[in-house]
């Protein structure tokens, strides 16, 4: 039986992901305090005891507004971090699958769906965190994947469940409290299950950065409202509102490169609620 190591595995993405796998690989799930991936010789001698097949690296610090509140660590986490396990992956000739994320292209001012080949234009610091992971772990290991995610959601009901697309809307029917949505941004959204599952698939592609994740060209507004009739969430538009003032934000993701590779990632996913 193969050896997956998993890191960040009691966070929204790595949690799932053990829980996953654990029947069909010899899964080794790491929390933060189990592995301090800041610490470059702490990861090399987890591995050295481990011998990893493979490795889903999942912890970073993903909270936007928490990155930007404390960027020295967000770089040592986010960055520092996921080089250290790319030393370690090229030590012992782990496949890496590493998580990037739609941020990368925050700053675009292109309109349509992104490919991976539109440069990249981060404007916080999470999102050049990164775009700084992804340069500087493909210099080192070319064969590591970068999946580069959406905003992702899973049931509100669900085990360590994020705010998400799905508890905003219930919060905001439950409390009959509007929720303003702005009609200018483009983004995707995506089932964190359908993501964890895909993952498997990905330990045979060639290395690169892949967007990965579900494709929609609606703005933000008129998804929600989709997801809201869905939801069985009665007079969504009462209580979904659109915010025309905020500005023009486009990191909506072009799927085509990761569906040529895989077999992957269908339409209908944008709305499996």
């Amino acid at each position: 039986m193969k050896t997956l190591l998993i890191t960040g595995a009691n966070g929204f993405l790595g949690y799932r992901t053990a829980i996953r796998y654990k029947n069909k690989y010899h899964v080794v799930a790491l929390t933060h305090h189990e592995l301090d991936i800041t610490n470059a010789l702490s990861v090399m001698q987890t591995f050295d005891i481990v011998h990893p097949d493979f490795v889903i690296h999942c912890a970073a610090i993903s909270n936007p507004s928490t990155a930007e509140r404390h960027p020295e660590l967000a770089q040592k986490v986010n960055v520092d971090g996921t080089v250290n396990i790319a030393h370690a992956c090229l030590a012992h000739k782990a496949k890496l699958l590493f998580m990037s994320s739609d941020q990368v292209y925050n700053g675009t001012k292109q309109r349509g769906a992104l490919t991976e080949g539109t440069p990249l234009a981060p404007t916080d610091v999470y999102g050049r965190n990164k775009m700084e992971a992804e340069k500087q772990v493909f210099e080192l290991l070319p064969s590591a994947v970068a999946l580069r995610l959406t905003w992702m959601y899973d049931a509100p009901d669900s085990d360590k469940v994020n705010t998400n697309i799905l508890t905003l809307l219930l919060d905001a029917y439950k409390t009959k409290k509007p929720l303003l949505v702005s009609t200018n941004e483009y983004r995707g959204f995506t089932d964190v299950n359908s993501v964890v599952e895909n993952f498997e698939k990905c330990f045979d592609i060639p290395g690169g950065a892949y967007n990965f994740g579900a494709e929609n060209n609606e703005n933000c507004y008129n998804t929600f409202l989709k997801f809201a009739r869905k939801m069985n969430l009665s007079d969504a538009e009462q209580w979904v509102l659109p915010n025309n003032s905020l500005p023009f934000c486009n990191i909506s993701m072009n799927t085509e490169k990761i569906r040529k590779t895989i077999d992957i990632f269908q339409s209908s996913l944008l709305f499996d609620v």
